[in-house]
């Protein structure tokens, strides 16, 4: 199977995981607030993230191991493949033990520190029920990970998690509608992700019979693991630590982390949804940079900022105008909290749009190889965004930590994309300005627009039919705008996705 019907079926099944997983995703989150309260799905979020935090411990070895495969495996030279998915697997079995550790003496001391009336014994439960299996995914199964990643299979991970958490997560709501409490709910999700991971370890093992783990380990071949560590510990931060401060916070924490959780929750959909179509392409990147065909993936860089932009312009532009609205009907009812708040609303939204827009120079970045400019990159961001959290949230409350993750992602994106245009490609900003301002134009007359209270959702009917409508309509100003600005690149563009369609059907 060649590199673009691969990128296809990659897109495709990123896809359809991220819908499933993210409206059965939400399905959950408002199980837990109607039967629980948003005490407890605040919580259920804050231990999410902790674990998430934990994993840092992995150290970048993923990605670095992941492109140190991509020439090998293109030459087909196993004996290098088997190098250095040995030393990922001794890597791994001790890292996962060590989170093991970690996270059991979290789950300990963190009931101390979060604001609940939630008994602290259940908080430590539920968070070892999320830490077992990311442990197990850590210690056993990403060292096969990595091979599919390599062989540019990744829509075999989509398709399998897919299955196993639509699977396990529906029973776990069926289990709370019927009576049962988060902790159980918990386990069910919990072996539902361990068959999961032993299903990726099957699967490597029938398709890749001729993987020895048992050979002489290359860590010399695996560079770049320092870097890449920095920028797992910004993402880190950037990620997991809003949710978590926010439990913290003296006056109703837990409850503020709930809504905050909401938020994310809904933009984390439309990341999905653009990522989806702009992840995809990133190990050809990598097998382009490894092949030393750096024209090329100039060539296909512009083309693939342009469809990032036209992507986020459609999927985020929709997301500003019905965000108020479908908040309000998804927590109808609930009457602990207030969870319509348009600052919010507004401070996330501009975050997922700077986080998007630097996406491709990004995985650029990454699958060049050319990690000790990243690790540069991703210091100073961590270090910003520490800083402007600690003060965020003593000076703002809330708002603050929101804040600070909004300047630390304008912050991540500028130096990014600077760095990509001068540094591994000879490019201006002009041919990002001209993709990224009607995208900028666009979202913000649809934030106008979705925050002046026109739009209103009496049933979950009529916001799907409008969710349709504003899809199309703001396709075709997409369309038309960015034609407008750029007629002969959009020419391109669909000519590229044209052929490439053409080619791999």
């Amino acid at each position: 199977m060649n590199k673009g019907r691969k990128s296809i079926l990659n897109a495709i099944t990123a896809l359809v995981q991220m819908a499933a997983v993210s409206v059965i995703g939400l399905v959950l989150t408002k199980s837990i607030i109607i039967y629980f309260g948003s005490e407890y799905n605040g919580i259920n979020s804050s231990v999410n993230q902790i674990v998430n935090a934990i994993m840092i411990l992995e150290g970048g070895f993923t990605l670095a191991s992941n492109v140190a495969l991509f020439h090998p495996f293109s030459e087909k030279d196993y004996q290098t493949v088997n190098g250095i998915v040995a030393a990922t697997r001794k890597r791994f079995i001790m890292v996962g033990i060590i989170a093991v550790v970690c996270g059991i003496a979290v789950a300990a001391v963190y009931p101390l520190f979060v604001h609940s009336e939630m008994p602290g014994w259940l908080i430590s439960a539920v968070m070892v029920t999320v830490l077992l299996p990311a442990c197990f995914n850590l210690g056993i199964v990403m060292k096969y990970r990595v091979l599919i990643l390599a062989d540019q299979r990744e829509y075999i991970i989509s398709a399998i998690t897919t299955v196993a958490y639509v699977i396990g997560t529906g029973i776990a709501i069926i289990a709370i509608h019927k009576g049962a409490s988060l902790l159980i709910a918990r386990i069910i999700i919990m072996f539902s992700l361990l068959a999961n991971y032993v299903s990726i370890v099957l699967y490597c093992k029938k398709n890749y019979p001729w993987v020895r783990f048992d050979v002489e380990p290359l860590y010399e071949k695996i560079k770049g693991t320092k870097s890449v560590l920095v920028m797992k510990l910004t993402s880190m931060f950037y990620m997991s630590f809003p949710v978590i401060i926010i439990s913290t916070l003296p006056e109703n924490g837990a409850m503020l982390a709930s809504v905050y959780a909401v938020y994310k929750s809904v933009t984390t959909v439309v990341g999905g949804a653009i990522g989806a179509f702009i992840n995809a392409p990133r190990l050809g990147f990598g097998a382009l940079f490894a092949e030393d065909r750096k024209d090329d993936a100039e060539v296909l860089f512009n083309q693939y900022e342009k469809i990032t932009c036209l992507a986020l312009s459609i999927v985020l532009g929709t997301t500003c105008m019905l965000i108020i609205p479908f908040v309000e009907l998804y927590t109808i009812g609930v009457q602990d909290i207030r969870y319509t708040n348009n600052l919010m609303a507004l401070l996330i939204l501009m975050t997922v749009f700077f986080e998007t827009v630097h996406i491709p120079s990004g995985q650029i970045i990454q699958m060049s190889g050319t990690f000790e400019p990243y690790r540069r990159i991703q210091s100073i961001s961590c270090i910003v965004l520490v800083i402007l959290m600690v003060l965020g949230r003593a000076l703002f409350g809330l708002y603050g930590i929101v804040g600070a993750v909004l300047g630390t992602a304008i912050l991540l994106a500028a130096m990014e994309i600077v760095y990509t245009g001068r540094r591994i490609f000879n490019r201006g900003i002009t041919s990002f300005l001209v993709n990224v301002v009607p995208c900028g134009a666009i979202c913000s007359c649809m934030t106008i627009i979705g925050f002046s209270g026109i739009i209103k959702s009496k049933s979950y009917a009529v916001f799907f039919m409008q969710g349709i409508v504003s899809v199309f309509a703001v396709t075709v100003v997409a369309v038309l705008l960015f034609s407008a600005v750029d007629f002969k690149g959009m020419k391109d563009l669909a000519k590229r996705i044209w052929l490439t369609l053409k080619k791999n059907t």
